[in-house]
């Protein structure tokens, strides 16, 4: 209880501490408590949920969804638009607000834990199975297996990563290296971004691959996000409109062009120079890269 304005009592230990420590007094608290209340060793604890263990959850955490999105981090705008998407379906409240939880960096067992225990929702902890979603495990072959200059043409086309996102991904010299780079980078975009992945992992021949994570995240596919990305204004793009329909054709472009003539007319205009071109043909002998490097010309120009 509050003995003060500045001083408070513990109610296990009779003890007063200065307001200033109570919240640090509060987070060591619950820090015992999920250590003391979990037979799981410690490494379990810092596991990305699974999307369908968090699917079970959805039916034990009732009027208390809104509170549980606030304390996982989610902001006030995010959990009143999901409040709007499922006006009178709770159970879809608390479905939308787990999974765009699960998107961000900082999701895993331990923060959805503390947070079900700042709510006073331990009741819910057996429902808790500590798996490891598919995407968690089909990371590292991703990782060691794909080959990422097809899917971030795919991506550049549906406007989820940047020229300048491509060009810090493959900055680093080694292939392993490089996937790590987009992996983070999904993860950190969210749900639109993952789904245009996914969709690149499928067209780009890792079906195995994309059907572990469609399955894992829980969504029926990409579409919607396409679509959104689709109908996007052009005026909503803080770029020129050539830049955007460049962009969008990305993918077209760099595999059917070949671009000896496209290069000679826009040094013909002084748009590109010898030396440009000579930038384009240089060690790539394949087409295609040459065609992406004329698309980093195309989408740098002022």
């Amino acid at each position: 209880m509050l003995r003060s304005k500045e001083e408070w009592t513990c109610p296990d230990h009779n003890r007063i501490h200065k307001t200033n420590s109570v919240s640090r007094w509060f987070a060591d608290k619950i820090s015992r408590e999920v250590q003391k209340d979990l037979d799981q060793p410690r490494e379990k604890l810092f596991i990305r949920p699974s999307g369908s263990n968090l699917q079970q959850l959805s039916d034990h955490i009732g009027y208390q969804t809104y509170q549980l999105g606030i304390e996982l981090g989610l902001t006030v705008v995010e959990m009143q638009q999901i409040e709007r998407n499922h006006v009178t379906n709770l159970r879809s409240q608390t479905e939308e607000v787990l999974s765009k939880w699960r998107r961000l960096p900082e999701a895993t067992y331990e923060v959805l834990l503390k947070a079900l225990y700042r709510l006073e929702l331990s009741s819910v902890l057996p429902y808790i199975t500590y798996e490891e979603g598919l995407a968690e495990q089909a990371e590292e072959r991703i990782i060691q297996d794909i080959e990422i200059s097809q899917i971030l043409d795919h991506m550049m086309s549906h406007l989820v990563i940047s020229s300048d996102d491509r060009r810090r991904i493959e900055h680093h010299a080694g292939q392993d290296d490089q996937n790590k780079n987009l992996i983070e980078l999904v993860n950190k975009r969210g749900e639109s971004t993952y789904n245009v992945f996914v969709d690149a992992l499928l067209t780009s021949g890792y079906t195995d691959l994309a059907y572990e994570l469609k399955c894992d995240s829980q969504e029926e596919g990409s579409n919607e996000a396409l679509e959104q990305l689709h109908n996007k204004g052009l005026s909503e793009w803080n770029v020129p409109v050539y830049k955007v329909r460049l962009q969008k054709n990305y993918s077209n472009i760099v595999h059917c062009i070949n671009h000896e003539n496209i290069v000679d007319h826009l040094i013909s205009f002084d748009i590109l120079t010898i030396a440009d071109s000579q930038m384009i043909n240089a060690n790539d002998p394949a087409q295609i890269q040459k065609n992406r490097k004329l698309m980093e010309f195309s989408v740098a120009w002022k």
